[in-house]
């Protein structure tokens, strides 16, 4: 029994480093764009102006946005201290995120299906292939922009370790004090980041209960569910409270509110965009199968998945934003995945003739996603990062002189897709910021040309 736990272990730690591999690759060649350069030198959206880098500057700065922006400061706060490591540091942080929201994602469904057999491999194959295979855009303005995936890719790691300490508790048994203190400390910091988290977060109790368990077994998972509730009520008021919230609401930069003549139209274009996604047609197959699988299977408890990613694009029906932008697809994309993993190992568990091909279609759905993801969204990047680097180079070279340049020249990235938005894109207020993050002083004038490097 021990050497079979041994190498359970030995076989999640392979695991693990797997997934933080995909996900160094994936976040290895972005940039700082747009309001990164904003937040990275403590000016965005504040009154104040704060000329260092230290925690009491960058604790200053929170308060300072809390007040007069908005609540989102715990997930901005953590992108700053990131920052402080630099381009290249910030992005391996954001692996570790990411690839650790992934691997509690895949340790969550095996407490569901079990790992014996190749249930393991199915779990990962699909839940990696599924996530390579969200719609292009999603990425691009959610986890390849520092400022948007701090708050809508980040906030996904403690929820789903929570999540996962929840699905332990109550199907594995591994009950303790630190186990409930931790949930609910993750909770807490899902709370505490964007109203689509939230609803992830406030939505997760009650949905396990109905659909992952039982009511009447609510006295055995009183104590969970109680916690993880109460600390994401706690988080997300901290965060809703803020009165940089209502300000910003007043001075429509985001919008308004939804009239209940144009919910058909917002339903058909939550569903239009989500469906545009290469993934989705096995999003639609495992949902065609949860129906037929529901009854006398496990599937019942992957059900707050489905919950959660609906309660993700909820808000939309009332908030009305100036334009939609993908990125606000990449939580319930990423709860799709989840639920999706789980789907197929049930699938294959019931109609045993499935075996025989099983394990080549994952592996075949894993390729696929490398594949795609590799040429129709990183591709773009990696052509950019020779230029990023030596922006980055140059500008914090120019910043260091004890005499500041007159003149500094900052290379327009040769592949326009595959960035947010920068300074020679019509929007010149992001080149003070810019100037502002690598200590440069107003009067530098910078210059933009086309990068040397090019595009082949």
């Amino acid at each position: 029994m021990r050497e079979r736990e041994r190498e359970r272990e030995r076989e999640m730690y392979y695991v693990f480093i797997f997934i933080l591999l995909l996900t160094y690759f994936q976040s290895k060649y972005i940039g700082f764009y747009h309001d990164d350069y904003g937040y990275g030198s403590l000016v965005y959206g504040v009154t104040g102006e704060y000329s260092g880098r230290g925690l009491a500057d960058i604790m200053a700065f929170c308060k300072d946005h809390y007040i007069n922006w908005g609540g989102r400061v715990l997930f901005f706060f953590f992108q700053i201290l990131s920052m402080k490591l630099g381009m290249q540091g910030f992005m391996l942080v954001q692996a570790f995120v990411t690839g650790t929201a992934l691997f509690f994602a895949y340790k969550t469904v095996l407490t569901v299906v079990n790992d014996h057999e190749k249930n393991w491999l199915y779990v990962l194959c699909v839940l990696l292939g599924s996530y390579l295979l969200f719609y292009p855009d999603t990425y691009k303005n959610a986890l390849f922009w520092a400022s948007a995936s701090v708050l809508y890719v980040w906030p996904l790691c403690p929820l789903m370790i929570g999540i996962y300490l929840v699905y332990t508790w109550h199907f594995q048994h591994a009950q303790s004090c630190g186990r409930l203190f931790l949930m609910g400390m993750m909770f807490f910091l899902a709370g505490f980041s964007q109203e689509q988290i939230i609803l992830a977060a406030i939505s997760f109790a009650p949905l396990f209960l109905v659909s992952a368990s039982s009511i009447s077994q609510f006295r055995i998972l009183k104590k969970p569910l109680l916690t993880v509730q109460c600390a994401a009520l706690l988080g997300s008021c901290c965060m809703l409270a803020a009165p940089g919230n209502f300000k910003r609401l007043a001075s429509g930069h985001d919008g308004g509110m939804h009239t209940l003549a144009e919910l058909p139209a917002v339903t058909w274009e939550l569903v239009r965009d989500m469906l545009r996604a290469p993934g989705a047609v096995i999003w639609l197959l495992s949902l065609a199968a949860a129906l037929f699988l529901l009854r006398g299977t496990v599937i019942r408890r992957l059900l707050p998945f489905l919950g959660m990613a609906a309660a993700t694009l909820a808000i939309f029906y009332v908030i009305r934003l100036r334009y939609i932008s993908s990125r606000i697809y990449f939580p319930a994309s990423f709860l799709l995945a989840i639920f999706c993993s789980g789907v197929f190992p049930v699938l294959v568990s019931k109609y045993s003739s499935m075996k025989k091909y099983a394990t080549k279609f994952v592996l075949m759905l894993l390729m696929l996603g490398v594949l795609h993801h590799s040429y129709y969204v990183i591709y773009g990047y990696y052509l950019n990062y020779p230029t990023v680097i030596a922006n980055d180079m140059n500008l914090k070279k120019a910043g260091e002189l004890p005499t500041p340049p007159h003149e500094v020249i900052f290379y327009k990235l040769p592949a326009r897709y595959y960035h947010e938005c920068m300074p020679y894109d019509n929007r010149p207020y992001i080149e003070a910021w810019i100037k502002s993050y690598y200590g440069l002083p107003a009067t530098t004038i910078i210059r933009y040309e086309d990068s040397p490097i090019g595009v082949d």
